[in-house]
Parts: structure tokens; C-alpha cells; sequence
């Protein structure tokens, strides 16, 4: 599993801006070593990600049985006001972003209802404004490799939901990791905005 380390800042005014942690994976569908690529405007420091080769399955795997929470449903992520702009054309480069929706510190002013130690989250995933067809792939954000399975598919312009409940990475993971999701773009020609509405987590 990637390892790693981060030193957080203090929360942005606009929700999630510094938490979007921009990595490149090895190969998408493939097991591999990732590297830290870079960082969104905002983030107090680039991460800095290193691996060993890891199967996508232990990758993936939650075991339970789990509790589930529910929460207030509030919008974590929405790249239209966020300042980090819509996700980039990914599918070609195997790059993605990690969102620590556990973070204390994710809202600025605000309580976060998402523990850090949430297995897996349950929200609703939105896309619009393709700019050409596409789908978003969520996992946990401490995987080795892009899976192959999308949790959303989009044409050009479209405006589609999908519910989805995702695997998460905690700081049993790694300490940098805090209910941190994975989202990749796997559209390799045009950008897209995304949304992500979370309604609760298991435990």
C-alpha cells in the first residue's frame, strides 16, 4: 500500500479546495507504485507518496461487518466553486485525486460529521458540464491501481447521478489517510465537474 506523509493546513473558505491531493498511478487497471504528481492551489504542501506493488483486490477489500451512521446529508465536494476547476481528462495518464472527507479540518467554520476512522462512505455522486462523454471511477484512496469498473457514465454536457456507497482509506492505513476517497476522470479527451453529496459512513 502507498505511504506517505502531509503536514495539513488550515482549511480553505471554500469547502474541500485544500483537501484535493493530485497523485499518479502507475497504470489505470494495473497494480503500482504511485508518486506524488503535484497540488491544487491551496494545499499547504505537495505530498509526497511512495509504494510497494499491492493487488487490486487487497486494495479494495473491506472486511465487516460494519456499522452504519447516517449524517446530516451535506455537499463535501463540488468542483464549480471549490477553485480547483473541473477534474482534468485522466483516463490516459492514470492520474487522480484524493479527498480526505474524514478531516477535521475539511470544512472551514464547520463541523465534520465524517470521522476519520469511516471505513466507507455512503453519497451520491454527480457529474456535469462534460466536456465530452466520460465516467468517474471511485475507490479508496490508499489504491494501488485505478479500477477498471465505473461508478458513473456521462455523454457530452450531461447531468447524471448515481448512488454510491465506497470503500475508504483510514489512518490504520497510513497516517495521512483520514476516510480518504479516490476519484478518477476516466475520460480521456474532456474535462468534467464533480459533486459529492455524503449522507453517512460505516464503521
Amino acid at each position: 500500500m502507498p505511504t506517505g506523509q502531509h503536514r495539513k493546513g488550515r482549511a480553505a473558505d471554500d469547502q474541500g479546495l485544500t483537501r484535493r491531493r493530485f497523485l499518479r498511478a502507475a497504470g489505470v487497471g494495473t497494480a503500482g507504485a504511485m508518486v506524488a504528481a503535484g497540488a491544487v492551489v491551496g494545499q499547504a504542501d505537495v505530498v509526497r507518496v511512495g509504494g510497494q506493488k499491492a493487488a487490486a483486490a487487497a486494495a479494495l477489500a473491506v472486511s465487516g461487518p460494519l456499522s452504519f451512521h447516517t449524517i446530516s446529508p451535506q455537499r463535501y465536494l463540488d468542483t464549480r466553486f471549490d477553485g480547483g476547476g473541473p477534474f482534468p481528462p485522466q483516463g490516459s495518464v492514470g492520474e487522480f485525486f484524493i479527498f480526505d472527507f474524514g478531516d477535521p479540518d475539511y470544512f472551514a467554520g464547520a463541523g465534520n460529521e465524517v470521522p476519520p476512522e469511516a471505513r466507507a462512505l455512503a453519497c451520491n455522486l454527480t457529474v456535469t458540464s462534460g466536456a465530452s462523454g466520460g465516467n468517474l471511477r471511485a475507490f479508496p484512496g490508499n489504491s494501488d491501481v485505478i479500477p477498471l469498473v465505473s461508478n458513473l457514465n456521462w455523454t457530452t454536457g450531461q447531468t447524471v447521478a448515481n448512488y454510491a456507497i465506497v470503500a475508504a482509506a483510514t489512518p490504520a492505513d497510513g497516517a495521512e489517510f483520514m476516510a480518504s476517497i479516490g476519484l478518477h476522470n476516466a475520460s480521456t479527451r474532456g474535462s468534467v465537474h464533480v459533486i459529492v453529496d455524503i449522507s453517512g459512513y460505516f464503521v
